[in-house]
């Protein structure tokens, strides 16, 4: 393993060679000979290095300090190395030492964001059992990746459990719930978790509606989605700009133009500007009714304001290839990559589904 390090860097190499030296040869390493390895490691942001220097702390039957062990891991969270900070935790367990709260939160938010949820499970499950979890804000992230992965029923036992421990939960608990049965398509649950939630004087938010909004929606309610819309706004929460793009897309699925228009102006008259997603949305319901002139113009326009993302681009390529101009929307595809763009799978299928139909492959 030493002879690997070596070769990283000149000062690595010669840190190697006097502890080397003085394992063969004497006085064998101290407490405080770790000790400056391991803080001159963490002041030159080595991080592989110093958690090399902690096992072996570990091995000469040393004891690091905690303020040694929690920078190591402030900084594999920092530097966003999860696996790395994983050793870092389980080398602070040896010790009986835990994480400071701000770092405990990121490094269980980052896990899980990173869909490594059974590792988050397992550092907070660790640190539960040590009573070492302070707040909603360390196990929140755990709920919402348990209810991303449909897994609601084992998030409704977390959620029982901080409750019997005597947390008291925010709106992102009970927010990500909600999500987690919407997911999973339980109508009945989504609205019993809502009464629940307002019964235990936590008010819902923008994204709580809107995911109700959009599950809605997607179930084919139109009229009671619209109706929760109004509910919305009737208890004082505005809709968002996420919130009148899940309506916009729904407005066009259903081809409701004059709705469409009234929304724009609701939009305006609120401070709401469209964003890429409102005119993917907005561009896309024109090309589905058939008015491709209209949804060029629109896109010229987007493109002048310098507002257009690959979704929006991808409409534009299909505004051309029907239109039989495959071989420009190509051209233009080559175009803008030369600039920086980076086309996805769609923007691909889309001109070659274009040559296809014109039978020019």
């Amino acid at each position: 393993m030493l002879s690997q390090l070596k070769s990283k860097n000149t000062c690595w190499q010669e840190l190697v060679e006097i502890y080397t030296g003085m394992k063969r040869f004497g006085p064998p390493p101290v407490a405080s000979t770790f000790n400056t390895l391991l803080n001159g490691m963490l002041l030159l942001g080595d991080l592989k290095h110093a958690i090399f220097i902690v096992e072996e702390m570990y091995r000469n039957h040393f004891v690091p300090s905690f303020t040694s062990l929690s920078k190591t891991l402030k900084m594999a969270v920092k530097v966003g190395n999860l696996l790395d900070g994983l050793l870092v935790f389980k080398l602070m367990l040896r010790y009986d030492y835990h994480p400071t709260e701000p770092t405990l939160n990121k490094f269980i938010l980052m896990l899980s964001d990173a869909g490594m949820v059974s590792d988050a499970c397992f550092v907070f499950s660790v640190l539960l059992r040590k009573s070492y979890i302070y707040s909603v804000y360390c196990y929140n992230p755990i709920l919402q990746a348990l209810c991303k992965t449909s897994r609601s029923y084992t998030t409704l036992q977390l959620f029982y459990l901080m409750k019997k421990k005597g947390f008291v939960h925010s709106v992102c608990s009970y927010t990500a719930l909600i999500y987690g049965f919407c997911r999973e398509g339980m109508q009945d649950n989504v609205f019993q978790w809502l009464d629940f939630m307002q019964n235990n004087g936590c008010k819902p938010n923008v994204i709580t509606y809107m995911i109700i909004v959009k599950f809605l929606f997607d179930n084919g309610k139109f009229e009671e989605a619209m109706n929760f819309v109004s509910k919305m706004e009737r208890e004082r929460c505005n809709p968002d700009l996420l919130t009148y793009n899940v309506i916009l897309r729904e407005l066009f699925h259903r081809d409701r133009l004059d709705d469409i228009s009234e929304l724009i102006q609701v939009m305006d008259q609120k401070g709401l500007s469209p964003d890429s997603y409102s005119y993917a949305a907005l561009c896309g319901g024109l090309l589905k009714i058939g008015k491709v002139g209209d949804a060029c113009e629109l896109l010229l326009d987007i493109f002048s304001n310098g507002a257009a993302d690959v979704a929006v681009y991808n409409i534009y390529f299909q505004c051309l290839c029907q239109e039989n101009k495959s071989r420009e929307a190509l051209s233009q595809l080559k175009r803008k990559m030369k600039v920086g763009f980076k086309p996805n799978n769609v923007s691909y299928n889309t001109i070659l589904s274009g040559f296809c139909k014109e039978k020019k492959y």
